[in-house]
């Protein structure tokens, strides 16, 4: 393993909760042993530390920040202190596989011509314990952001002056830059958990304005840019309605429309689903 490439893992934190414990024991239980793990610390309310057993502190170097930069200032200023051949996103309330890694790993040093690696996503509901596996197509611009893993060989940085689709333009313009290098692994090796108190759904930073339609336009189609833009509208207008009436599980309903519409099938979860804690 010594000669093999090194691979640090990038997770910024703001409040995570106990998820953060679990996010952590994923990354830590990866069969690929030549990796670092940076967290930063956005400025929680909570002593995160308490999430971290004692014997995990010397495979974690934890920075903490005064103020909460958002989650994609902190991954540029992680971007800064990596300093390793890969680089590995991930979130603080997801899930990895234990061969997520090398997996991703093997496959971008047999394939130099892709420039990152994504996985299948196990999209895990909290609210009725139910899932659905997320599929993007395997030579793509994009893949689901805690799935990714890319060559760490220039100074890559998300350009923050939008958190709107911030990191589906890192991914396509910056990452790719209009190609598309991001292979996907058909393999469910990555866990999107969606909270009961869909407090990680992202429509909060959306608002109507000039910045927001550039974007989306940017880097989707006119037709599917259109259709995201009424979407988020909906979002912005019926959510806040939703959450006041304690109706969170009618918002989980209403985000899964369009996968079930695209053909994916929800299913019970079990206990042994190795993602389950």
């Amino acid at each position: 393993m010594q000669n093999n490439p090194l691979v640090s893992i990038l997770i910024v934190a703001h409040n995570p909760g106990d998820y953060l414990f679990h996010t952590l024991k994923s990354c830590l239980n990866q069969t690929y042993a030549n990796t670092e793990i940076l967290l930063l610390d956005n400025a929680s309310n909570e002593n995160i530390e308490t999430y971290i057993p004692e014997e995990w502190k010397d495979k974690i170097r934890l920075i903490k920040n005064t103020a909460n930069v958002g989650p994609y200032v902190g991954l540029n200023f992680l971007l800064e202190k990596a300093k390793w051949d890969y680089i590995a996103i991930q979130d603080h309330d997801d899930i990895w596989h234990p061969e997520k890694i090398e997996k991703q790993i093997t496959f971008l040093e047999e394939h130099p011509e892709y420039i990152g690696s994504g996985t299948k996503t196990i999209m895990y509901y909290e609210s009725d314990n139910t899932y659905f596996e997320y599929f993007l197509e395997r030579e793509n611009y994009y893949t689901i952001h805690p799935s990714l893993v890319f060559r760490n060989n220039t100074d890559y940085r998300y350009n923050t002056e939008n958190q709107y689709f911030c990191d589906a333009y890192f991914q396509k313009k910056i990452l790719c830059k209009g190609e598309k290098k991001i292979y996907n692994l058909d393999e469910s090796l990555t866990t999107h958990i969606i909270k009961a108190s869909s407090s990680n759904y992202s429509y909060r930073w959306y608002t109507l304005s000039f910045k927001n339609l550039k974007r989306a336009y940017e880097i989707h189609s006119i037709a599917y840019a259109t259709l995201t833009t009424g979407w988020e509208i909906m979002r912005k207008c019926l959510y806040p309605i939703l959450i006041k009436l304690h109706k969170e599980a009618l918002i989980t309903k209403i985000e899964r429309i369009p996968f079930i519409l695209f053909g994916n099938t929800m299913y019970d979860s079990k206990d042994t689903d190795w993602w389950r804690h």
